[in-house]
């Protein structure tokens, strides 16, 4: 026989259990109740007040007056409800309504702050509306209430009042902050962007003052103006060449001329002629005379000062000629090499070397290095000698004017060298002044728009709460329910006195059946002897149970 035959089977055996064991359950089953009943009735009263704030949109058209005020309500309002938790605020709430006198004094300020943040509950109330993207219902919250629990009826709806008013007046000034936030916020990049922007423009008018001639827009002007500097250039160098041509042909005519010229029986003579002439004499003077006459000997010493005087003259031409040919390499030379190429600089000095040796000839013959001032008594030598100054002075004149000219054409060349590096640095000035004046309209007009929504905050017509049901002082507490709690006392009192019958039951080793004798025994039962006297109270108790 199993452990689980020992419980009663039948109703009969359980009608037997009931009578046997019913101390043991009812006794169990009125103590928890009255412990329960007790309790219920000992626990303070709890009442609520609690207050309904709608979320209303903003009363201008978003189209019109768009609000800096950013983020959803839900959390704004969770933002301000930790602003009203905080230990601040709580403090002064309990000071001025002079909440939980029993526990002032008997515990931290901590658990009492606690309990009055067990006490405030704040819940959002959602909706159900259409929603103009997604064309369908979406749940929004449209509402939310704050509600304050406490033993104390007035108190209660006393302090909702108060966390109504702290929620309402904390959301105008979180909003106007938040807009006058953003407002200065811009302000502030404003005044950035105008000081970027001044100083772009200083930086700009700098840069065209450095580079008032390399300016982009002077391009065409600059390269026109190089071209007419380089015309005139090619006009001087072309008159130079034609002086330089006529300077070679007058100092040819030049070269064949004597400078000076002798006067003698009124007939002039040059002074290779009169040579001839006095040689010619001079032999036939000695074929007559004796070396020794006067005649012989001033014919002789005149002839000996014409020789050295054509000698002059014939090493002064010769010097001439070569310095005209050098010049002439020289110039042709120069369209090919450099100055300093190793033939340049070889002719040069040969030139130098001819010219030193000319003035030092024409030094030699007259004390002086001006022909003019030699003492050429030679008309047609003096007259191509004067053109041949004049010309140099031309020349001299012309090559200042070259060098002034070649000047002014480096200088524009330079410019229109600098010109590409100079636009793309102007461009780079421009286009940042450009960014910053349009970053400056941009931070301008979302001023505007943030001073219109800081307005709007301020007359309060934008997204505010509004109390829709406000508190009301409670007729009856919400907690405890008394009749609840009596309902459980007396099924866990019920419970109990069934389990500790059943325990006590099954824990019985007494024997009192022949169930009990088989399951001990596990011996088949052949007979078995009532109990005499319990037979009796049986048969008695039902006798008495039919004559009444």
């Amino acid at each position: 026989m199993t452990e689980a035959d020992r419980g009663p089977q039948t109703l009969q055996d359980y009608t037997v259990f009931l009578r046997r064991r019913k101390w043991f359950i009812v006794v169990p089953w009125l103590v928890i109740l009255c412990i329960a009943s007790v309790v219920a009735y000992l626990l303070p009263a709890i009442y609520q007040s609690r207050a309904t704030i709608l979320i209303e949109s903003q009363q201008v058209p978003e189209d019109l007056v768009r609000t800096t005020v950013t983020g959803y309500a839900e959390e704004r309002i969770k933002t301000i409800t930790e602003q009203i938790l905080s230990r601040k605020t709580l403090e002064q709430i309990i000071k001025d309504f002079r909440l939980y006198p029993d526990l002032q004094g008997k515990e931290p300020v901590e658990n009492i702050l606690s309990k009055m943040r067990e006490d405030i509950l704040v819940e959002m109330v959602s909706a159900m509306v259409p929603s103009r993207r997604m064309g369908r219902q979406v749940e929004v919250n449209v509402a939310f209430t704050v509600s304050y629990e406490g033993t104390d009826p007035e108190k209660v709806v006393q302090v909702a009042n108060r966390l109504t008013s702290l929620f309402l007046e904390y959301n105008i000034s979180l909003r106007e902050n938040l807009a006058r936030t953003t407002t200065n916020i811009l302000e502030q990049q404003l005044e950035d962007y105008r000081d970027t922007t001044r100083f772009l423009e200083e930086k700009i008018a700098r840069f065209k003052e450095e580079h008032l001639t390399e300016l982009p827009e002077l391009m065409r002007l600059n390269l026109e103006t190089e071209r007419q500097i380089r015309r005139q250039i090619e006009g001087v160098e072309a008159k130079m060449l034609a002086l330089e041509d006529r300077k070679v042909y007058l100092e040819g005519q030049l070269a064949t001329i004597s400078p000076n010229v002798l006067l003698t029986g009124g007939q002039v003579w040059e002074p290779r002629d009169r040579l001839k002439l006095l040689r010619s004499q001079a032999i036939s003077l000695e074929a007559s005379l004796s070396p020794k006459h006067p005649d012989v000997i001033k014919i002789r010493r005149e002839i000996e000062e014409l020789e050295k005087k054509v000698s002059v003259d014939n090493e002064r031409r010769n010097l001439k000629e070569m310095l005209n040919d050098k010049e002439v390499q020289l110039e042709s030379l120069r369209n090919h090499t450099t100055d300093k190429h190793p033939d340049m600089v070889r002719l040069k000095q040969e030139i130098s070397d001819i010219k030193i040796a000319l003035a030092d000839s024409r030094v030699d013959e007259a004390g002086s290095a001006d022909p003019a001032f030699t003492g050429a008594t030679n008309p047609a030598y003096i007259n191509i000698y004067t053109q041949i100054k004049r010309t140099e002075i031309e020349m001299e004149a012309l090559q200042t004017q070259r060098k002034e000219l070649d000047v002014r054409w480096q200088q524009y060349v330079k410019r229109l060298e600098k010109m590409p590096q100079v636009e793309q640095d102007y461009q780079d000035l421009i286009r940042d002044y450009r960014s910053g004046q349009t970053k400056y309209n941009e931070t301008l007009a979302k001023l505007m728009e943030a001073r219109q929504a800081e307005g709007l905050e301020e007359s309060q017509v934008g997204e505010k709460f509004t109390v829709v049901d406000p508190p009301q002082v409670p007729e009856r507490p919400i907690k405890p329910n008394r009749m609840a709690i009596v309902l459980i006392g007396f099924i866990l009192g019920l419970g109990a006195g069934v389990g500790l019958g059943a325990i006590r039951e099954f824990t019985d080793t007494s024997i009192r059946t022949v169930r009990d004798v088989k399951r001990i025994t596990d011996v088949p039962v052949m007979a078995a002897i009532p109990d005499v006297q319990e037979q009796s109270k049986i048969q008695s108790k039902m006798k008495r149970g039919k004559g009444s």
